[in-house]
């Protein structure tokens, strides 16, 4: 009851959950152009970025790509359905999370081994600890490529599960979650994304009912998380806007806008937007002479974010309304360099860990 009256007056004043602002980039995420800046290597469709066996690996597609010495990439397999993400599982394993919801296991003492957990067939993000695999289911209604639907029907039918890799039992640790997007394995237990209301949780999975908010009101939509020497790296795949917000608010038209529409105009954020005129926002973002702005409205952008070992913004890689990384959906350090996949543009940019970049 106490929630419902809390949601009555959120909408009657406009504060809360009902608030139509977002918060501006600043501090830890002032606006540059790191990632347009970076060395790039393309791989259409490039998604999610793994070190497996001292190799780094990529997921296009239904493929798994390997990078070679020349700043390429090889096929090194393809599956029956696209690859939603994948993490290595000890030192010589690579647990493959499918589209269809089954997790294959290539290489180690699992090898061999396929898992899925009932009701899964949405999955963001897996990570391994020990011999368990804790996975990220972000609806329950939409498959992984439909997040834009997901968000528009103010979906939280989200959950996080933990596989036993011996004996493949599953056993759901989370449920109700607004697309939770990214996972992260640390001693105190399990850190994840949760994309739709922009934020960093913690869940115990000795008391998985308590949830601690490690940050909130993020200015974009948060995704993986990955490992750094000293914290994580946080993609977020889209930006927030005003606009978006407003639409949100609007049920009446948010209905008829996806029944009457096509997709690809939906007032809804993109990993890459600026195709098509058709778009909204077009009027806000274009100067006299044709220039897009770089600090113009736009559905798309590029940021990746350092997060301390606390889970709190210490500093981002950007690409601005005009660049051309757009759509960050993973990162991840090799060789002394991080690697960061921008699938809008179906680039991998790659920039030195010391020496200021990033």
């Amino acid at each position: 009851m106490i929630g419902g009256l809390a949601r009555a007056f959120d909408n009657l004043f406009g504060r809360g959950e009902a608030a139509v602002t977002v918060p501006p980039l600043d501090g830890a995420l002032m606006p540059n152009r790191a990632l347009d800046e970076a060395a790039r290597a393309a791989l259409e469709g490039v998604d999610c970025l793994v070190v497996h066996g001292g190799e780094l690996l990529a997921s296009a597609g239904v493929s798994v790509f390997a990078a070679t010495k020349g700043g390429r990439w090889s096929k090194r397999r393809s599956y029956d359905s696209a690859v939603a993400c994948f993490a290595p599982v000890g030192y010589d394993g690579l647990a493959v999370a499918l589209a269809s919801g089954e997790i294959v296991v290539e290489g180690g003492r699992f090898d061999g081994r396929r898992y899925r957990a009932d009701g899964v067939a949405c999955i963001t993000a897996i990570s391994a600890a020990g011999n368990a695999l804790y996975v990220t289911n972000g609806s329950a209604t939409n498959g992984f490529g439909d997040w834009q639907r997901d968000l528009l029907e103010r979906n939280a039918s989200g959950s996080i599960w933990r596989i036993d890799l011996d004996s493949g039992n599953a056993s759901r640790l989370a449920e109700g979650l607004a697309w939770p997007a990214g996972l992260a394995v640390d001693a105190d237990g399990l850190a994840f994304s949760e994309a739709w209301k922009h934020r960093l949780v913690r869940i115990d999975p000795a008391r998985p009912e308590a949830l601690l908010v490690l940050h909130e009101d993020l200015p974009a939509y948060p995704g993986r998380i990955a490992p750094a020497a000293d914290g994580w790296w946080l993609a977020l795949f889209a930006p927030r806007s005003q606009l978006v917000e407003f639409v949100l608010r609007e049920p009446a038209y948010r209905k008829r806008m996806m029944a009457e529409v096509p997709q690809q105009f939906w007032v809804a954020p993109r990993l890459r937007s600026g195709g098509s005129f058709y778009e909204s926002l077009q009027g806000g973002g274009v100067k006299h002479l044709g220039m897009l702005k770089p600090w113009a409205p736009t559905m798309s952008a590029g940021l990746c974010v350092k997060l301390d070992r606390a889970f709190h913004p210490r500093s981002s890689l950007q690409s601005r309304a005009d660049g051309n990384t757009h759509g960050v959906t993973g990162a991840v350090e090799h060789d002394g360099r991080l690697f960061v996949a921008a699938r809008g543009d179906g680039v991998v940019v790659s920039l030195p860990l010391s020496g200021g970049a990033a």
